[in-house]
């Protein structure tokens, strides 16, 4: 196993997975993806990764435990729910580039939107806006797996505190993993394959995590807006390339 390459590029996109994960409180599959899509087989990249997932998220939730809103989650994974049958509909009627553009365009507007309005107030969290932000999050996630910005969006919405995000986001995307994994394992996609690369993965990640702590618990709330809106303006321009690529 030792020699073989694909499990050391592995390791090393999901090190610096965890390090903007870290810093930003998501996108660790944004980063790690575009690294090793093309050198790996979609059967062991989607399981392997949604462990992956799950690893650094617990890891992370675990060291801004203290911060998460939990009131806040239960609004969001109670929405999240039917957001999640929605997303499914959707897919059966309008092909996966369609939802990948609109989402895109969603995105990449509200990160303008923010850009341009640096002073916008914070609104707090309310039941209902936590109950449209999970339906949201479910839906995306259903349909072109891309969760976590709606409920980023959110959380700039209501006003979150760093270490909120921090903790909140990743307890909220490792509860979101742990079904996904069991939808995974139903279908019989935990192979041997797969074991090596999480086992790799997983520990990799956990230590760009522990790079990146140092930094993240001294960048400012100011900074740490501006990370996750060019995240989240990421994650737009991702959706964006993949829905032209699918059409054309």
């Amino acid at each position: 196993m030792f020699d073989d390459p694909s499990l050391w590029l592995f390791a090393l996109a999901w090190f610096a997975a965890g390090f903007v994960n870290s810093i930003a409180g998501m996108g660790a599959a944004m980063v790690a993806l575009p690294i090793v899509a093309a050198h790996i087989a979609p059967a062991t990249l989607v399981p392997a990764t949604s462990v992956c997932v799950a690893i650094i998220s617990i890891a992370t939730g675990a060291v801004f435990w203290r911060h998460t809103r939990w009131r806040s989650l239960k609004a969001l994974l109670i929405g999240a729910i039917p957001g999640a049958a929605a997303g499914l509909a959707v897919l059966l009627i309008l092909p996966v580039p369609v939802l990948q553009l609109s989402a895109g365009i969603i995105m990449i507007l509200f990160v303008g939107w923010q850009f341009s309005h640096p002073k916008s107030q914070a609104h707090g969290d309310t039941v209902p806006a936590g109950l449209v932000a999970g339906f949201a999050a479910g839906f995306i996630n259903t349909s072109i797996s891309y969760g976590n910005p709606p409920v980023a969006i959110y959380s700039m919405y209501a006003g979150w505190e760093k270490l909120e995000v921090l903790g909140t986001m990743n307890v909220y995307t490792f509860l979101v993993c742990l079904i996904t994994m069991t939808a995974h394992a139903s279908a019989g996609l935990y192979t041997m394959d797969v074991f090596w690369h999480a086992v790799w993965g997983g520990p990799a990640t956990v230590l760009g995590m522990l790079a990146a702590l140092p930094l993240a618990k001294h960048i400012s709330q100011a900074a740490f807006r501006r990370i996750l809106l060019l995240v989240i303006g990421s994650a737009g321009i991702l959706c964006l390339v993949q829905g032209i690529h699918g059409i054309w």
